[in-house]
């Protein structure tokens, strides 16, 4: 009955370790897609900063 027990316990532990492994690579990759995210987000952002400037000179070279 002991052994039983101690089986069932072990078994319990073991699946709450793989539990919290899932959630570990879970919040792991949720993480590693907000910054890859993040990182395309500021590529474009430079771009648009890029183009917005060209026009500005454009304009520019318009009213003069």
């Amino acid at each position: 009955m002991r052994d039983q027990r101690l089986e069932q316990t072990i078994q319990r532990i073991e699946q709450a370790l793989a539990r919290i492994a899932a959630a570990a690579d879970a919040a792991a990759s949720k993480d590693s897609g907000a910054g890859e995210l993040e990182q395309r987000h500021e590529v474009l952002r430079t771009k648009v900063r890029a183009q917005l400037d060209r026009l500005d000179d454009v304009i520019g070279s318009l009213e003069s």
